[in-house]
């Protein structure tokens, strides 16, 4: 909504402060912001709504994939935290569970990794398009940012997308750590038991918990862990260091004069 208010409100300040001709202003603003569409095909309104109505999806649609990858992160975190509730009490050494106990715990912590991988399975590309998509829109809200031709509707809405894309990363990126980090902590409790507690089937799901990676990948090139959120931090600072000195380099090359014809070219 903001960015659609800002569009609007941008195309009616640039026909007043030209002077152009504005009989018709759903038309005005088709030809400025889809003249790539409507070079090839006549105009009108109806196809206007269409292709507005596509663009909406198509942002919606992208945060559907963050969504997947915190609520099934959420749901799993859940029955790792329940393994951990049932194994608690026997952190201080007053009450030793029986080996048929910790068979039903690492048979239950066998499966939860096992939806785990095939979760991820399912999720490893939208993986990658999440943390990409987000990456990019972080680097390019903060270019639009830095500009200084832009209106206070345009700021607004840049400054929205930027929280609300910080925001939505976060969430991914913690919801997916927290599960990393649930999985393991009965490795802590488990420390804690005294020797006459100890079975093979304890000493075996300890070891399992060292061993296993319980998150998940973007297809095997990274984990989505706490050490992520730091590096796609750094790798935004990073890129936007290099962004903002080329764009420094490069002020007004290219621009188009303000109330230019070439403005309207669709060559």
């Amino acid at each position: 909504m903001s960015s659609k208010t800002a569009d609007v409100y941008n195309q009616y300040h640039e026909a007043e402060y030209c002077g152009w001709e504005m009989k018709n202003f759903p038309y005005y603003f088709a030809s400025r912001n889809y003249w790539f569409i409507f070079k090839h095909i006549p105009y009108n309104i109806l196809i206007l709504l269409i292709f507005e109505y596509a663009a909406t999806v198509l942002t919606l649609s992208w945060s559907c994939h963050d969504l997947m990858i915190i609520l099934t992160s959420l749901g799993i975190t859940f029955y790792f935290r329940k393994i951990y509730e049932k194994i608690l009490p026997f952190h201080s050494g007053v009450m030793i569970a029986s080996e048929k106990f910790w068979m039903e715990i690492r048979s239950h912590y066998v499966i939860l990794c096992e939806l785990v991988k095939a979760t991820n399975g399912s999720l490893s590309l939208i993986i990658i398009h999440s943390c990409g998509k987000n990456l990019y829109l972080m680097c390019y809200e903060l270019i639009n940012i830095a500009r200084k031709d832009e209106s206070i509707l345009s700021s607004v809405h840049h400054w929205c997308s930027l929280i609300n894309l910080t925001i939505q990363t976060t969430m991914v990126f913690y919801s997916a750590s927290m599960m990393h980090e649930i999985a393991k902590s009965p490795l802590t409790v488990c420390n804690r038991i005294p020797n006459f507690g100890w079975c093979s089937e304890l000493e075996r799901y300890i070891g399992q918990l060292k061993s296993d990676r319980v998150a998940y990948t973007g297809m095997g090139f990274f984990h989505l862990t706490k050490r992520s959120i730091l590096a796609m931090a750094g790798s935004v600072v990073t890129y936007e260091l290099v962004m903002l000195k080329f764009a420094e380099d490069t002020e007004g090359v290219g621009d188009v004069v303000p109330c230019s014809n070439l403005a309207f070219s669709k060559d």
